[in-house]
């Protein structure tokens, strides 16, 4: 039972295979680190992790790790956001976002929401493509000097990483990756 829960994991984590998905999805986790959790902004982009094809591990484990540094960056994304929420120019395009029904919910004339949303929507691309970058050279150079290392041999070798191959091979079979 425990194989197959632990094949299952592997499966999901390794179903979206693009680099493509696995950039975006870092950069998706980090604007959700970004964005207090209190508000509609947040809600929203969490749904979109959810609706666009994205290695959901990833971005799950991507938001865990990165909102652990987050609160280092506040000072920076509160002045930020200070310096959004009172440019003049921008004022009308507040009033009236404010006065919709759901405008009160997304919070946005928090300093820290405006200043990590719009520092997300910034970082996006360059994160996903930095993350693309990296996820390329690993698997052109490391992941096989560490595929054919004599540690993950040896456990490979051993009964538990056996079963569990075969669970994950039985699994391709009834959910294909592709």
């Amino acid at each position: 039972m425990i194989v197959r829960l632990v094949a299952r994991l592997l499966a999901l984590l390794n179903s979206n295979r693009r680099a493509v998905e696995i950039g975006a999805a870092v950069a998706l986790g980090l604007w959700l680190a970004l964005v207090p959790t209190t508000n509609l902004l947040f809600v929203a982009l969490a749904v979109l992790v959810f609706l666009v094809k994205v290695n959901l591990g990833v971005a799950i484990l991507s938001f865990a790790v990165l909102s652990l540094l987050v609160p280092l960056a506040d000072p920076a994304l509160d002045l930020l956001g200070y310096r959004i929420l009172t440019t003049p120019a921008m004022q009308p395009f507040f009033r009236s976002a404010y006065e919709l029904p759901v405008g009160v919910l997304t919070r946005f004339n928090d300093t820290l929401v405006a200043g990590g949303f719009v520092t997300g929507a910034f970082l996006f691309v360059p994160v996903t493509g930095l993350a693309i970058l990296l996820v390329r050279l690993y698997r052109r150079y490391v992941h096989a000097r560490i595929a054919d290392s004599k540690l993950v041999r040896a456990i490979k070798a051993t009964p538990f990483a056996q079963r569990v191959g075969a669970a994950i091979g039985r699994l391709h079979r009834v959910w294909p990756t592709t």
